[in-house]
């Protein structure tokens, strides 16, 4: 009994230090993108929606996007149209279904990814620094795991 006492109290040590990374991730991007020359002008869910989009460069249903999110359609729809409204991405007519369109990136998204990326790539660079290269790939392939047993557990 007392094992398992300890193995939730280290379960919740766990939780709460991966929401505390993903609150210092969010906001040392949110203070990046604040002091860059040309500003990212992303906020975390438009630049998770970006590079979701830059892979499919066919285009996007607001129906996956939202599944890949693991969100709503209706919250994925808000935040896409107000993109497009300040030009990263674009509403194409799909053409193997008129009723329906595609969501694609412009060039001025294609470029704003971009910084982006590069962006997070210094921001990881400068968060890691000093962890030896082999912590850091057994961190990776923890959150791999994690990420993994999302499908299990679904």
């Amino acid at each position: 009994m007392a094992e398992n006492t300890g193995n939730a109290m280290g379960q919740q040590n766990i939780w709460l230090k991966l929401l505390q990374a993903t609150d210092v991730i969010r906001e040392l991007h949110h203070r990046e993108s604040r002091m860059e020359r040309a500003p990212l002008e992303a906020t975390i869910a438009e630049a998770k929606i970006m590079h979701y989009v830059v892979f499919h460069p066919e285009g996007c249903s607001v129906k996956e996007i939202a599944e890949w999110l693991g969100t709503t359609r209706g919250a994925v729809s808000q935040i896409i149209g107000k993109m497009v409204d300040k030009g990263p991405l674009i509403r194409v007519p799909d053409e193997k279904d008129r009723r329906s369109v595609r969501i694609t990136l412009s060039p001025v998204g294609m470029e704003r990814h971009e910084r982006i990326c590069a962006s997070f790539d210094q921001l990881m660079e400068k968060l890691l620094a000093g962890i030896p290269d082999k912590k850091v790939k057994i961190f990776e392939e923890v959150l791999d795991r994690l990420i993994q047993a999302k499908d299990e557990i679904s």
